[in-house]
């Protein structure tokens, strides 16, 4: 999971009503009904689940320590989306203890390696690196289809094999989505076997116009290797292209800030 820093989350806490209104103009949706159809939920049922639902989300003091604003930007996020969520005042165990005491459903804690939450009252948990493959194919399978294009039809290049790009191939083949895929590293490649195409060249990003990128290395990708109106979307922390292109392609582009 990439270590994010407090100048990447402060933004957040009082930010997501802006967050939503670029989401919204780039997809058509806001975060809410994104997650909502990202996990097949009618909205009736959706409705019905967040209206009484209570999320605790606790900060965890174990590895290289709290990040500064990250327990308060989650739950920005959720209250985002209709759940009453809160921050534990104390940290650890004794914040997993405040926040049943408080009978709240789900809780949301992160370390160094895993980011969890944790519905208590049913006994499953959301994992971050599955939930953030899923969500940004979702957003990708949302931008073709204002395109008039069926991702199970269209050549999809996923960019880097790492946790995240793992849980993609998955999700993709298990979806019935065809895709290839880029890694710079050919170690990390190993065992990639659901990927149509294996890419080794990076200029050959250029001939894909659907990419989801899961790498976590800035300032790579260049304008001479994106196609012209390629629809890209990634999470994008640290983000991959480099200054110029990220500007070209900001009004299209879906990422995280």
């Amino acid at each position: 999971m990439t270590r994010l820093t407090e100048d990447n989350v402060t933004h957040i806490v009082t930010g997501m009503e802006e967050y939503n209104r670029i989401l919204k103009q780039k997809t058509g949706r806001d975060l809410r009904t994104l997650a909502r159809e990202a996990c097949e939920i009618p909205e009736d049922r959706f409705d019905a689940a967040l209206k009484d639902c209570r999320a605790g989300v606790i900060r965890i003091t174990q590895g290289e320590g709290i990040i500064g604003d990250f327990a308060e930007s989650v739950a920005a996020i959720l209250c985002s989306i209709g759940v009453k969520a809160e921050c534990a005042e104390d940290t650890d165990v004794a914040g997993i203890y405040e926040c049943v005491s408080k009978h709240c459903d789900i809780l949301f804690f992160a370390d160094d390696n895993r980011y969890l939450a944790v519905n208590i009252a049913r006994g499953i948990m959301g994992e971050n690196d599955r939930a953030t493959a899923l969500g940004y194919i979702h957003v990708l399978r949302v931008l073709m289809e204002r395109q008039g294009k069926d991702i199970r039809k269209e050549r999809i290049l996923v960019i880097g094999y790492g946790r995240v790009g793992k849980e993609a191939g998955k999700i993709l083949k298990d979806t019935g989505v065809s895709y290839d895929l880029y890694d710079h590293d050919p170690a990390a490649l190993s065992g990639a076997a659901g990927a149509e195409v294996i890419l080794t060249d990076p200029s050959a990003i250029k001939n894909y116009q659907y990419i989801l990128d899961y790498t976590n290395e800035g300032e790579w990708l260049t304008e001479d290797l994106l196609a012209e109106n390629a629809l890209y979307v990634t999470p994008g922390l640290p983000y991959s292209p480099d200054r110029h292109l990220a500007e070209k392609i900001e009004d299209t582009a879906v990422h995280d800030e």
